[in-house]
Parts: C-alpha cells; structure tokens; sequence
C-alpha cells in the first residue's frame, strides 16, 4: 500500500509539472496548421470577438477549403444576433473552383450605358457589344462560366447601383469591384460553394455584420433630391450638416431615407 501511495504522489507531481496549455495551443494542436503564434494572429485581425469555439470551427472551414485567412482568402464576422459567419472574397471563390475538376475559365465585362447587351438566364445567352472608344456610365457587370460536363452556362448579373459603396476601391476601381461581385455569385453558383458568404451582399457596423437589403437601398437620385431639400430647409448649418452626413452614410437604407425626407419637407419656407 505504501508503494501504491508513493507512486499515485509521484504521478500528481509529474502532472503538476506539465506546462499548461494554452487556448491558442489547444485549437493549434486540433487544426494541425497553424502555431498558437499564428491563432494569436488570427484572434486579433481576421476572427475578430469569435469564441474559442467558434476559431476552432472557423479554422476547420477555412481548412476543409484550402483558404489562407493571412492571405485575406477568408475571414469571419458575427451577425446582430451573435451567429457567426464565415466569408469569402472573390479570390476565395476563385481559388476553390480552380482546384475543381470541373473548372473550366471565368468571363466577366462591365455594361456601360449605350451597350448593346441582352442576356438570357434561362437559356444561358449573352449578347455583348461593347464600344470600347467611349466611358459611358457603369450599369453593372456580368459574369459567365461553364463548368466541364455541365449543358447551360450559369450567368450572374451585378447591378452597379445596388452595390456601388462611392468610397475607398469602388470609387478608384468601380470595374474591378462590380465585376468581383458578378464574379463571386457565379463561381459560388456554378460550383456549388455552400457555407461561404459573400462579403458584398454584408455591411460591417462596428464589426457586426449586417444582411445588405438590396431591394430598400437608396439610388443616386434620391440622395440628391434628399441633398436639395436640405439646402432649402430652415434649419440653421449645424442641422444641415447633420442631415448631410446622414444622407453620406454609405449604409443608409430606404426606409431611413424616407424618414430624412419626411422630415426635411416639414421644414420647408413654404409647402413641399
């Protein structure tokens, strides 16, 4: 009994001596990809607020697609009711068909005001004649693609309008961005990329990500109908610049902006 004392104290003693593990070690022992060096990365820039839980699963998509997070490949947000949710860029999406057998070349082109496009979803055609020697306005972007042994080409249309931000690389680049949206929805559709979202159908609020309500965003027009009234109201400056930043907020949906119109056209010098 004594031996079997003496031996149960010297297993608690090795135990005791054991360096305890970390967070970060034990989702990297679990992935088997990166160090607890890289989690800690990870943790602070493209899992922001997830849970160690939530990290360890985020890391196992990433890992069942083959996406790098460090190269911005994917990434990760929570929604306003705490659900995470994993995204990807375009050049995630790229990269997952291209290692498909199936792949088979992606096209995409811009639309411009006085094109002659025509496109047929159903049937997969597109009528494309593009006049290269004028800038007319961006109406969107369209994308195509036919993957090997499939009979109609899956087509996705990108309206400019609807996911034009105006700030940042849309306003330095709006061809490239519209065509990454149409690009996005096509290779996701095409391929059958399930449990990936696609970062242009969010918005990022104070790092909660918000469903993007496409059919209630404001047009360009309204904005400056908006932009007018303020101008003519009779608030003092300091009312006019706070309407005016409403009206810039790149996030602005249609219902707020009806209510920013109701409001101005109560202000009015005379009846609106």
């Amino acid at each position: 009994m004594a031996f079997r004392k003496k031996d149960q104290t010297d297993k608690k003693l090795l135990t005791m001596n054991e360096p305890v593990k970390t967070n970060n070690q034990k989702i990297a022992e679990q992935v088997k990809i990166y160090s607890a060096e890289d989690i800690a990365i990870i943790k602070s820039t493209v899992a922001k607020n997830a849970t160690d839980l939530e990290l360890s699963y985020f890391l196992n998509v990433a890992k069942s697609y083959n996406l790098n997070p460090f190269k911005k490949e994917i990434w990760c947000y929570k929604d306003g009711k705490n659900n995470l949710i994993v995204f990807a860029g375009r050049d995630g999406f790229l990269t997952i068909a291209q290692r498909s057998p199936l792949w088979n070349g992606i096209a995409s082109c811009e639309v411009r005001k006085g094109d002659d496009f025509k496109m047929d979803v159903a049937q997969g055609q597109i009528s494309h004649s593009k006049n290269v020697f004028t800038k007319g306005e961006i109406m969107g972007a369209y994308a195509i693609c036919k993957p090997k042994r499939c009979e109609i080409m899956t087509i996705e249309w990108a309206d400019f309008e609807t996911y034009n931000k105006g700030y940042n690389v849309w306003k330095a680049d709006p061809v490239a961005m519209i065509k990454k949206v149409a690009e996005s929805h096509c290779l996701a559709k095409a391929y059958g990329i399930s449990g990936l979202a696609n970062e242009d159908d969010f918005v990022v609020k104070d790092d909660i990500v918000i469903v993007k309500d496409h059919e209630s965003e404001v047009s360009r027009l309204d904005i400056i109908k908006a932009s007018e009234l303020i101008r003519s109201c009779t608030g003092d400056e300091d009312y006019k610049d706070i309407m005016e930043r409403k009206i810039s907020d790149p996030d602005l949906t249609g219902t707020e902006l009806e209510n920013i119109f109701a409001e101005l056209r109560m202000n009015q010098p005379h009846k609106y």
